[in-house]
């Protein structure tokens, strides 16, 4: 009986994999949620590690993979929480006036508001959904250009884990400035998923617009009824993108007018189709983006923030070695698109590929937010060239093997980009991972303040400590990111400055108006305070004191 029924099921694993379609079948789909909730069970593995293993003495902030900004997206969503929308920075103690952006987190916070559920599951809960959205629209981009099953899975798989090879050149050169280790989460859709929500549901929208593009771009498209009624959809997916991550859209639209200036040239006409679809792309962010430019031209605060909140790129040679195995893997596909040039997705992902290349690298302090979904036109390549140029060469019983050892290889920079925050819990020194965990006396601390603290009070604390503050409690800092604390070199002096007893004790609490100082193991690191003795005592717990002028 087992020999009779192993190879019934290998041909139908083949038959399925093997079988064309111009639509994504019930199974695929039944695949595709199997595959995303893998995945995601895969991205929480961590933090369901740090719940069964406990944290002793310690607090877990609530966010293992770039705590800082992390922070940040708390404190939009405590705004939200509140019943504001429009968002101020509570990482900085001047009072300014807000702005519509970043709105995904104060949404968040307001339905944390409606439904009780606490800030922090909430934020871990919408990372699951735009996860699985995300890994869906990639399914369904794969779908977009290849009838063949087994080229949709193999798209997924790559787009969704591959990276490349900072995890090996990073240790070797001393050096942090590869995207996949640790730089540009959001190139990569895995691990963008670890970092926030934003990026993995930009991502998704980004794979839905480049699916319905190379859609429109194929030839025999201006004659079918149903892309030519569909192209609002592009325009509500492209205004949603401008919401998300507009400058997702820089890149792209460089890529539909490069194909358009393209067309022409080698064709001497322009169908109605792509002017209609290429409006529908381009019109609706501009008030948007407007907005944006408005803000940082006639708002003092939005314009210091923007100032410096620099993100500059890795060089050209990271940035490949940053593209791996699926870069090296993809080289055939890219040739033959610079060869051949075709309107069959070829040239609208090499078009893409390069603005996105060309962007990253172009003198601006945004260069690696161009960078988003970096990996989807690299994957796209890399399965092009698996199907038409390594699989006839590779034996058929070979084929799952290779495929088995190429994935969790392409894949390993994520997979330690995953683990490397809890490994200090793991050794026992969770001291060691700077942010993520605290002394457990602040959990006692935080909760105090929130109680006798609004959003215009001022807390003075160390800058990890500082960094927890306005999601936590509700409170301002002095000084608690480098981006979202306004002229944030300075404050950061005046902070250390203070704890090691080098500045005026007075002037920094007069200047912003400082309700509350704490004083704990964290700020010990920064001095021993001696501007306390001037200070009165007004609660403790354990080894964390406040203080009030």
């Amino acid at each position: 009986m087992r020999q009779a029924h192993s190879p019934t099921v290998a041909f139908k694993t083949r038959a399925a994999q093997s079988r064309t379609t111009s639509y994504i079948a019930a199974f695929e789909w039944r695949w595709v949620v199997f595959v995303g909730c893998g995945l995601v069970l895969l991205a929480f593995l961590p933090l369901l590690w740090v719940a069964l293993m406990g944290t002793g003495s310690w607090q877990f902030m609530g966010v293992l993979h770039n705590y800082l900004d992390g922070a940040t997206y708390l404190a939009k969503m405590a705004l939200g929480a509140g019943g504001d929308w429009m968002v101020v920075f509570q990482h900085t103690p001047e009072t300014h006036t807000g702005a519509f952006i970043q709105t995904l987190y104060p949404l968040l916070g307001q339905l944390a508001r409606v439904t009780g559920i606490p800030l922090i599951v909430m934020f871990h809960v919408a990372r699951v959904f735009a996860s699985l959205f995300m890994y869906a629209a990639l399914y369904q981009l794969g779908a977009a250009i290849w009838t063949r099953v087994r080229a949709r899975r193999v798209f997924l798989v790559i787009a969704a884990t591959g990276a490349g090879f900072g995890w090996l050149f990073a240790p070797l050169t001393g050096l942090s400035i590869f995207p996949d280790f640790p730089l540009i989460p959001e190139a990569f859709p895995f691990f963008s998923t670890l970092v926030n929500v934003h990026f993995p549901l930009a991502i998704g929208v980004l794979a839905l617009l480049v699916g319905m593009f190379i859609a429109v771009f194929r030839p025999g498209a201006e004659e079918d009824r149903a892309l030519a009624m569909s192209f609002p959809i592009a325009g509500l997916l492209s205004l949603l993108l401008a919401f998300l991550y507009p400058q997702a859209l820089v890149p792209l639209a460089g890529a539909v007018v490069l194909s358009i200036v393209v067309m022409f040239a080698r064709e001497r006409w322009m169908p109605r189709l792509v002017w209609t679809w290429t409006l529908a792309l381009i019109l609706p962010p501009i008030p948007i983006l407007l907005y944006i430019m408005s803000l940082i031209a006639y708002n003092p605060a939005m314009a210091r923030w923007n100032l410096q909140n620099v993100t500059p790129s890795p060089p050209l040679w990271a940035l490949i070695i940053g593209l791996g195995l699926p870069l090296l893997v993809g080289l055939p596909g890219i040739y033959r698109a610079v060869r051949r040039f075709e309107r069959d997705g070829d040239r609208f992902m090499l078009l893409w590929l390069v603005c996105m290349v060309i962007l990253m690298l172009l003198p601006s302090n945004i260069q690696r937010r161009f960078g988003v979904g970096l990996m989807l036109p690299v994957a796209y390549f890399a399965t092009r060239a698996i199907e038409d140029v390594w699989l006839p060469h590779i034996a058929r019983r070979w084929r799952k093997l290779l495929f088995a050892l190429f994935v969790p290889l392409a894949a390993l920079s994520q997979i330690l980009m995953l683990l490397l925050p809890v490994l200090p819990l793991t050794v026992g020194t969770p001291e060691q991972a700077v942010g993520i965990f605290l002394p457990r006396d602040y959990r006692d601390v935080f909760e105090w303040l929130g109680e006798h603290t609004t959003d215009q009070d001022v807390v003075l604390a160390s800058p990890v400590v500082s960094t927890w503050i306005p999601g936590w409690t509700g409170a301002r800092v002095v000084y608690g990111h480098p981006y979202e604390t306004l002229d944030a070199d300075a404050k950061l002096q005046l902070v250390n400055d203070w704890y090691a007893g080098t500045g005026d004790c007075a002037a920094l609490l007069d200047r912003y108006n400082v309700r509350y100082v704490l004083y704990g193991q964290q700020e010990s690191q920064l001095g021993e305070a001696p501007c306390r003795a001037d200070l009165r005592l007004i609660a403790r717990s354990g080894d964390v004191a406040i203080y009030a002028p």
